[in-house]
């Protein structure tokens, strides 16, 4: 039997058994399951700094509000249609996943801004703001791809060919480069990578030419790299 039932979404505000002090914790069940919790003294609207110990070990010695968050089993469901493995997590710079959505038949994350609530005290007035992350166009690594976004630069498990990887061509297009001899494009046994032996490296190396293995968005850079 639960001593208290946490409503989704709002904070919950908990005050100590104490005598001495006026002091306890704020609490919030998170939409994706997880928790927001933070310690309150003489204040109950406002985060007090304390020491924060996780598995028995301080990793931070004035920290205000700790999240956590909720994982079950068999939270990620593979979808089938998808590659969902590449679409786990991968929210764009400045931004975190919140649980997943529905778009177009399918599951993906939800992707919300990344924000960092401070709260401080002045001349015996409370203040706050909150601060939110700037994406710089070096930050960047990701695009969109037959309307999914796809990480770039990243080489992944392939489907026509062994591997496969998205990166912008010259024009700026996001395209997607299959290489290796395996997928569906392969005949027979498939070729295995080999560059622990020296001599099969520097042959496969000298025939395609790798010292100068071409642009990134060519086969021939991305196995070469491989190699």
């Amino acid at each position: 039997m639960a001593d208290l039932v946490l409503p989704r979404g709002k904070t919950k505000v908990l005050k100590a058994e104490d005598k001495d002090y006026e002091r306890g914790m704020l609490v919030k069940l998170l939409d994706d399951g997880g928790y927001k919790m933070a310690y309150w003294y003489d204040k109950p609207n406002k985060p007090y700094p304390v020491e924060i110990i996780v598995d028995g070990k301080s990793i931070k010695k004035d920290g205000k509000i700790v999240e956590m968050k909720f994982h079950p089993k068999d939270y990620y469901k593979q979808n089938e249609e998808t590659d969902m493995k590449e679409a786990r997590g991968t929210c764009w710079v400045g931004y975190k996943q919140v649980g997943m959505k529905d778009k177009g038949g399918r599951k993906v994350p939800n992707c919300v801004k990344e924000t960092t609530e401070i709260f401080y005290e002045e001349n015996g007035q409370s203040h706050g703001y909150t601060l939110e992350y700037l994406r710089l166009p070096e930050d960047i690594n990701e695009a969109e791809y037959q309307g999914r976004k796809v990480k770039l630069g990243k080489p992944m498990q392939g489907d026509v060919k062994k591997f496969k990887v998205y990166v912008k061509n010259p024009a700026g297009n996001v395209v997607k480069v299959n290489f290796g001899h395996g997928g569906t494009s392969a005949k027979g046994k498939t070729m295995k990578i080999r560059k622990s032996n020296p001599d099969a490296r520097r042959s496969f190396r000298a025939r395609h030419n790798c010292d100068t293995p071409g642009p990134r968005h060519k086969a021939r850079y991305w196995s070469c790299r491989k190699w």
